[in-house]
């Protein structure tokens, strides 16, 4: 689930945890072992792709760091204030702009490199996709009922009380309440994954040409109403309204404790994400 609750964990998301300025200027590195989860790059392949990150460093820093610090700012301010419904869906839709940008970006700059892999490292990001799947549906999709029933809410759970602390027995059971009602929407999400890696795995074997690569793979990611079902979209819009709602109700039952918990963090991811764009705007 991407998930105050909602806005401190959505939005926290886009910056990252508490050690944001290391993590974030080693981010080549972690681009490199990222990419290294899927295919073993050759030497040459490795060096060509340096310039391509530190490219997209540089245009993360100056385009999406501010916005960043503003949603973040913004976000601690509604919070505050206790949460609407509007709220809600007002984070989604940031979060979900923002990462469309950052990962249409991605796919821009590291289409260079991707046209060079051969059918083989083309058959390896398969496998390690159909691995990932694998284990994903072993998480999120066991046969056993009350076994996925009680790991999802586990998860749920732990999920809003990184932000929130202890949640009350009464908050535990709107989340799982929540949860029952959109079992459906976990099956057509994975669908919907194996799709998107369906169709990027096409991509990369038709095309050679970087320019059309990087626009074919960025559409997969800004306008993927193209290849989802009106199932998909109708339970996916159903998601996001009851979300809101649970939302909503669990912050009214948030004691002063943790609306605290919630709403302090806020401030610091924004001035972790303004010192990153004051950096940017002083080195350029």
């Amino acid at each position: 689930m991407k998930k105050t609750l909602l806005l401190l964990a959505a939005t926290s998301m886009l910056i990252g945890c508490s050690a944001t300025r290391i993590a974030y200027d080693n981010f080549g590195l972690m681009s490199r072992f990222m990419l290294g989860r899927y295919v073993d790059l050759d030497t040459s392949q490795a060096e060509a792709l340096k310039p391509h990150i530190a490219s997209f460093h540089q245009w993360h820093r100056a385009n999406e760091l501010p916005v960043y610090a503003a949603v973040l700012h913004s976000a601690g301010q509604r919070a505050a204030k206790g949460i609407t419904a509007e709220d809600v869906e007002w984070s989604i839709a940031n979060v979900r702009a923002r990462l469309r940008a950052f990962t249409a970006r991605a796919a821009v700059e590291v289409a260079p490199v991707l046209v060079t892999l051969d059918a083989a490292q083309v058959a390896e990001i398969e496998h390690a996709f159909a691995e990932n799947n694998e284990r994903y549906a072993k998480e999120y999709l066991d046969s056993d009922d009350t076994k996925r029933r009680r790991a999802q809410l586990k998860r749920a759970i732990g999920r809003f009380s990184e932000f929130a602390g202890d949640l009350s027995d009464e908050q535990e059971a709107r989340i799982a309440r929540f949860l029952l009602a959109h079992e459906r929407h976990v099956v057509l999400r994975f669908e919907d994954r194996q799709h998107w890696q369906r169709d990027a795995i096409a991509l990369l074997r038709e095309h050679r040409e970087p320019q059309e690569l990087g626009r074919r793979l960025a559409e997969t990611f800004t306008r993927p109403e193209l290849r989802r079902s009106e199932e998909f979209v109708r339970e996916d819009r159903r998601w996001e309204q009851d979300f809101a709602q649970l939302v909503v109700d669990l912050d009214r039952s948030m004691s002063a404790r943790q609306r605290a918990s919630v709403v302090k963090p806020l401030q610091a991811y924004a001035d972790d994400a303004g010192v990153l764009a004051e950096k940017q705007r002083e080195a350029a």
